[in-house]
């Protein structure tokens, strides 16, 4: 059986991070003053993360940019 990771050792998806957070995608958006819509598009895939709202992701949840799978 292996170990569940450290926090500090996993990689959040949008949708695990929003989940992680309590929260709904959109909730997580408007939070961290992103684009609603845009956050969904990226977390099914059909948009990129611009870097000012993967900063802004960083700063509202406090999770490490490495740590955010921004794919």
């Amino acid at each position: 059986m292996s170990e569940l990771k450290n926090v500090s050792e996993m990689k959040f998806t949008i949708r695990m991070l929003a989940a992680h957070m309590g929260k709904s995608i959109e909730d997580l958006a408007s939070d961290a003053d992103i684009d609603p819509s845009h956050l969904k598009s990226v977390s099914s895939g059909r948009a990129k993360m611009t870097a000012d709202d993967l900063v802004k992701l960083v700063h509202h949840t406090g999770i490490p940019m490495d740590n955010i799978d921004i794919s």
